[in-house]
């Protein structure tokens, strides 16, 4: 059970904040360049964690500097618990379950898709990198979308999912909004029909296992080989 400091309610005010400001140029700079090309995508899936490391940033300065009680990251997301190896082989087990339950569960979402007439159609960025793949010239773009989702995505995730946004809707008296809420959050982000119920089913693995080690280290972990799990198979294929 997460039992490090809770999130300050004003401090939190300012995180929003400076993510929304962080957010909106990023944004505005991805649509200066053609819909679908390679540097619309690459500018698409830098904003998010630039925009995440700028308000992160901004709230620790204002922690340090308007709370006489400040929050560090260490305080705010577990990572001062002496449990650093436990919490990278709980990660590393959980993220190889969690691509199991989530591949079955996109099957079953795809059958049934099907079934009512339509067609399922996998996330641009995963079609992306599979077209990327087949290019013998274009291993800089490759490495680059690679590192993104395996690396940055599942830091990025983490720390606004998992740790902001979960513990914040939970500690003010709302537990299961919070868990499922959050999840659903989560797979709406993906923007993909296809996947929403396996990435549920995935942030709610992933919530379970941050309440369970009260280390952000572990989701982050487990987030990455579920990424990189799912990046090999696909260029594998």
């Amino acid at each position: 059970m997460l039992t490090h400091k809770p999130w300050n309610p004003e401090s939190l005010l300012w995180l929003g904040c400076a993510f929304m400001l962080a957010l909106a140029p990023g944004a505005a700079v991805a649509g200066l360049f053609e819909d679908g090309s390679i540097a619309q995508m690459a500018a698409n899936v830098t904003v998010l964690p630039v925009a995440i490391l700028v308000s992160v940033a901004v709230w620790l300065q204002a922690n340090r500097r308007f709370y006489q009680s400040p929050i560090g990251l260490a305080d705010a997301f577990g990572f001062n618990h002496r449990n650093t190896a436990r919490c990278l082989l709980l990660g590393l087990g959980t993220g190889f379950g969690l691509v199991g339950i989530a591949m079955a569960l996109a099957l079953s979402t795809s059958l049934l898709i099907q079934a009512l007439g339509d067609q399922a159609e996998p996330q641009k960025l995963v079609t992306l990198i599979a077209e990327e793949a087949a290019k013998p010239d274009q291993t800089g773009a490759l490495v680059f979308f690679v590192v993104m989702a395996a690396v940055v995505a599942p830091v990025a995730e983490e720390i606004l999912f998992r740790g902001i946004l979960y513990p914040a809707i939970k500690q003010i008296g709302y537990p299961r909004i919070a868990a499922i809420g959050t999840a659903i959050l989560f797979a709406l982000f993906h923007v993909n029909l296809l996947t929403f119920a396996s990435l549920t089913a995935v942030a709610l693995g992933l919530i379970a296992l941050y309440e369970f080690t009260d280390n952000l280290l572990a989701p982050i972990t487990a987030h990455a080989v579920f990424n990189a799990s799912n990046l090999t198979m696909l260029l594998w294929q």
